[in-house]
Parts: C-alpha cells; sequence; structure tokens
C-alpha cells in the first residue's frame, strides 16, 4: 500500500479514537443523574452501569485523547498503551451493552485493526533513561498506593460493612484499584464514599503519569559527566574542522553519539528542529553513514533537521541527503605565514595599536591550565558583567561561547593592562583543525578602554600562533554578509539580505562586518545553514533566531519597533 494512503487510514483511525475518547466523556458526565438528561442518557447508556460509566469511562476517554496525540506522532508505546486501552473499551462496551454499543463496537475494532496492521509504522522510541524510570515509578507507586489504601480502608472499617481485617482491607483495596468501581464495597456512608473515591483518583494519577514519562519521546538530556565531555573533546580535537565545533563542549549543547563510527553531533532543540551547532564532527569518509544515524534518530523523534553555520566540507554530503542550502554569511579568515600590519587595508588597525603603543598598553597571555591566577580572573569577570550592563540585551548564545575560566580545557585567553596595571580587556580563542587553526570567539573590554585595546589584543595574539606555527585565525562569521552574491539568487537568500540591509537596530550585522574588514582578512570563507526537509519554512526562521537569543526575541522585536519609532518621530520633527 502507498506510504501516503497509509498514513492517512491511519490519521483517520487516530481521529476515530479522539471522537470515542469524547464519547466516554460524555457518557461520564454527572448530566446523567439530573431528570433533565434522564431520558437522553437512557438511550445511550445502561442504567445499571451508570456508576461505573461515571469512573472508567471518563477515565478511558480521557487516556484515549491523552494517548491519541503521540499516536499521531508514531511513539511506540503510545500504541502499546492505546491497544490495552482500546481492548478495556470492548470489554465495558461489551459487559454493558446498551443502545450505542455496536457501532462504537465496530469502530473500536476497526481502529485495533488498523493499529495492529501498522505496528512497524509506530517506530519513534523512548528514552531508555525515562522507560527504566517509568517501570520504576509505577511498580512503587502501585504498592505504595495498593499499602495504603490497605491501611486506609481497614482503618475506615466503621463506614464500610465488609471490611473487618487486615486481609478483608487488602482484598477490598486490590478489588477498588483493579475495577475502579466503587461497588465492590459495602459502603455505609459519604465518608466511606469520599475515601473510595480519593483512592481511585490516586491511582489513576499514577497511571497518568507513568503514561506521560512512557510516551516521552528519546531526546538526550544535557551531558554533565566528565567521561562523556572529555569523549566530545576528543572527537572534536581530532575531527572539528569547523570553526563552530569547539563550542560543542559548552554547556547549552546536547550530543548525539555515533553507533557505527567514530562521530559526535552538538545540538539543541527549538520546537520540532533539531539545531545543530556547526557541521556534523566525524572523519569525512565516516560522514555517509553518520548522517543516516542522525536523520534516522531525528525522524523517529518527529523533528526536522537545521544544521547551523556549514562549511563545504560535507556540503556535497548534505546536498546528497536531499538538505535545502542557504548562504548564512563570510567568515573572515587570516592565513598567519602572510599577515602583517603593512598597507593601506589594515591602516584603521595599524592606528590603533600605535595609540594602544604609545599609551602604554601590554597585552600577556593568561595560562590556567599552567598556574591559576584569581586576580586575573577575577578581572575578566567584572570586565565580562560591565560589558553586559552596557548591552542592549544579553549576548547571543549557542554559536557564541563563554568565557570557559571554570573549566579553561583548550582555550587561550590574551589581556591586555594599562601602564598602571589596570586590566582593559581580554580575548578567548578556541581551536580547530587538530589545533593548526583559531576562532576568536569573545572578545571583551572596558567601556573607558582607549583606542587599539582589542586591536592590540588580537594582533598580539596572531603574532603568538604564528610563532607557535599555527596556519590559520578566523575572526568568526559575518552574519547575512554578501549572501545574495551568486549567478542564482533564491529566494531565502533575497529574505537573508533584506534582513542584513533593514534589521541593524537588533542587531548589528553591517558594524560586525566592518569590526572584522578593517582587519583586511587574507580571504572570506562562505558559511550557509542546511535544513531538511525542504523548504525552508517560518519554523526554521524562528529556531535561527531563538537558538541564540533563549530569552530575548521579544526584547528584539520591542526593540526593533521602539527605534523605528524614535526614527519616524525625528523624522516628522
Amino acid at each position: 500500500m502507498n506510504t501516503f494512503i497509509r498514513r492517512q487510514i491511519q490519521n483517520f483511525a487516530i481521529f476515530l479514537l479522539v471522537i470515542i475518547g469524547f464519547g466516554n466523556l460524555l457518557a461520564a458526565l454527572p448530566l446523567k443523574f439530573a431528570k433533565a438528561f434522564e431520558h437522553l442518557y437512557g438511550n445511550m447508556i445502561d442504567p445499571n452501569a451508570a456508576a461505573i460509566h461515571g469512573v472508567l469511562s471518563f477515565l478511558l476517554g480521557a487516556l484515549m485523547l491523552l494517548l491519541a496525540y503521540s499516536l499521531y506522532k508514531r511513539v511506540r508505546n503510545a500504541w502499546i498503551l492505546e491497544v490495552i486501552v482500546i481492548f478495556a473499551a470492548l470489554v465495558l462496551e461489551i459487559g454493558h451493552f446498551h443502545k450505542f454499543s455496536v457501532p462504537i463496537v465496530i469502530i473500536e475494532l476497526f481502529v485495533l485493526f488498523v493499529l495492529a496492521f501498522s505496528y512497524k509504522d509506530f517506530s519513534r522510541l523512548p528514552n531508555r533513561v525515562t522507560l527504566k524510570w517509568a517501570f520504576v515509578f509505577v511498580g512503587i507507586s502501585f504498592v505504595l498506593l495498593i499499602a495504603n489504601a490497605s491501611l486506609g480502608l481497614y482503618i475506615m472499617r466503621p463506614h464500610i460493612n465488609d471490611v473487618h481485617t487486615v486481609y478483608n482491607a487488602l482484598l477490598g483495596s486490590v478489588n477498588l484499584l483493579i475495577f475502579m468501581d466503587t461497588s465492590v464495597l459495602d459502603i455505609k456512608n459519604n465518608v466511606g464514599q469520599i475515601y473510595a473515591d480519593s483512592l481511585i483518583v490516586l491511582n489513576w494519577i499514577c497511571i497518568f503519569a507513568s503514561a506521560l514519562l512512557l510516551m516521552k519521546p528519546l531526546v538526550y538530556d544535557y551531558i554533565h559527566d566528565k567521561h562523556d565531555k572529555e569523549r566530545v573533546r576528543k572527537i572534536v580535537l581530532k575531527h572539528g574542522q569547523n570553526p563552530m565545533s569547539y563550542l560543542s563542549l559548552e554547556n547549552d549543547k546536547r550530543y548525539f553519539f555515533s553507533k557505527d563510527v567514530e562521530g559526535v553531533c552538538s545540538y539543541t532543540i527549538v520546537g520540532k528542529v533539531l539545531v545543530c551547532c556547526g557541521d556534523i564532527i566525524c572523519d569525512k569518509k565516516d560522514g555517509f553513514v553518520f548522517l543516516t544515524e542522525l536523520i534516522t534518530f531525528a525522524r523517529q523523534n518527529g523533528l526536522d533537521i537545521l544544521f547551523l553555520n556549514v562549511t563545504e566540507y560535507f556540503l556535497d554530503l548534505y546536498k546528497t541527503a536531499q538538505f535545502g542550502i542557504v548562504k548564512y554569511g563570510e567568515d573572515a579568515c587570516f592565513n598567519l605565514s602572510e599577515y602583517s600590519l603593512a598597507g593601506g587595508k589594515v591602516a584603521k588597525v595599524r592606528a590603533a595599536i600605535n595609540h594602544a603603543n604609545k599609551a602604554g598598553i601590554t597585552v600577556a597571555e593568561y595560562q590556567p591550565k599552567i598556574a591559576r591566577n584569581l586576580e586575573i580572573e577575577k578581572e575578566i569577570f567584572e570586565i565580562s558583567e560591565e560589558w553586559f550592563r552596557s548591552k542592549k540585551i544579553s549576548e547571543m548564545t549557542f554559536m557564541l561561547g563563554g568565557i570557559g575560566l571554570d573549566d579553561p580545557l583548550d582555550r587561550r585567553y590574551f589581556y591586555a593592562r594599562d601602564a598602571q596595571g589596570k586590566m582593559l580587556g581580554f580575548a578567548v580563542f578556541l581551536p580547530y583543525l587538530n589545533g593548526s587553526a583559531y576562532l576568536v570567539d569573545v572578545t571583551r573590554r572596558k567601556s573607558d578602554a582607549p583606542q587599539g585595546v582589542l586591536e592590540k589584543i588580537n594582533y598580539e595574539a596572531f603574532m603568538v600562533f604564528k610563532g607557535e606555527g599555527v596556519q590559520l585565525v578566523n575572526m568568526g562569521l559575518s552574519p547575512l554578509y554578501n549572501v545574495a552574491s551568486g549567478d542564482k539568487i533564491t529566494i531565502n537568500e533575497k529574505l537573508f539580505a533584506y534582513v542584513y540591509d533593514n534589521m541593524n537596530d537588533s542587531y548589528d550585522f553591517k558594524a560586525l562586518h566592518h569590526a572584522k574588514e578593517k582587519y583586511a582578512p587574507s580571504y572570506w570563507e562562505e558559511r550557509y545553514i542546511a535544513y531538511s526537509p525542504k523548504p525552508f519554512s517560518p519554523q526554521y526562521a524562528y529556531a535561527i533566531v531563538k537558538v541564540q537569543n533563549p530569552d530575548n526575541i521579544s526584547k528584539l522585536v520591542l526593540n526593533q519597533l521602539k527605534t523605528k519609532k524614535e526614527e519616524k518621530d525625528k523624522s516628522n520633527k
């Protein structure tokens, strides 16, 4: 059968489950005890079964509705639970026959038939850790619930006729929790009735909580284990060709490890989009195997895939896998073997450095792995905090690292002091290409720092790297720069170009590009985003903004509107 047709039949069966679920909820409403609705419900429900419909029907209906969404997402455990629920519903309908039993039984049998013959399509896997704890939770909760119910019924024996001993209480609690019907107990008064009803409610709370845990899809949590993080670090240092690779070690990343090859992908999830930081990290010959694993993982969890800031290294592989490709900007790259401050293109940087030299500013490298200096680290944090306070919004994340002094690893730190020994600014560099290249990741200075502080820090660091034999330094991405430069300009590239030209009030793309351009890069490397499935949709655009501004989308919009209003007010004066 055609996959599309099979999926539509499954969706129709799921829709029928929703209708049955609402039907069970309707049958369970207390309206059936009102005289005004007595005739209506008399045609729908066996009056002798009204009590059980008041509890079991409601909970079966609610559970059907809860499971329906997870079934639509093709979660395997939802399929298992739904089959069990339908069997329970069939028993309820057949055991308490009424006017509408025949059509409902036919519908439930049809749904059961569809689910049974399409079980392979419900392959979205549960989280193994969550699955284990779900079963632990189920077991412990039911043991405690039965123990509590037995003790409670024994204490409440003056209000219940057939409870005289602990054994009677245990037997009564088991019957109560299995049949979900207080009629299994000979209750004397309202106190006993309220207690029995509360036990049923507690039992179903356990069932629903367990169902939610069992249906949770397979999504890895943030890695906190040092052994796993060291594993990521080794893969990054060995195979990280993308300047963004070392950002995998930041605490805001999740990890997908390959089962068949040596490889890792760092990511987060925004809505239904798995957003990857840079490229997959593995040997080029293993790229196809790893990418196939990642695509399978995403599909099992109902996620689309978005790679941010990818290089040309795996670009053909992404195209072969039917990913959409859009240019995202260009990186400023410096070939250290030929880089110098000579020439007109770098005149602004040269002048700034000369100004810093005249002011007596010096640059040094801080090496926390060799010797920790808490005073230096305190000064770095103070500069960083002041820098944050001066910004309109907090710093972008995910594609930009932090200071990382809590666990420096392979980061390199350079800082500048004035003639009086006051720290004025610092920069953090990250390695890639097996240590033959460095990315300028974080640069910050004091608000009152003289001209040339950051320029001197960067240039001095360049020269240190050059003396060590490092071949390349990357000053990072100029987002959306030159995106509409190809022969065939796509609609997406036109959209990005428009954002570059018109959204500088929220994020000054042009100023960022000019700040890199003044250093006269040896060349610019194109960067892309890759996404699957096509086409490029608003959810991808939202994911790009949200992943880098997790708490500040509203601020971005408000800031943009405020700036536009100020411009309009000025033009009207």
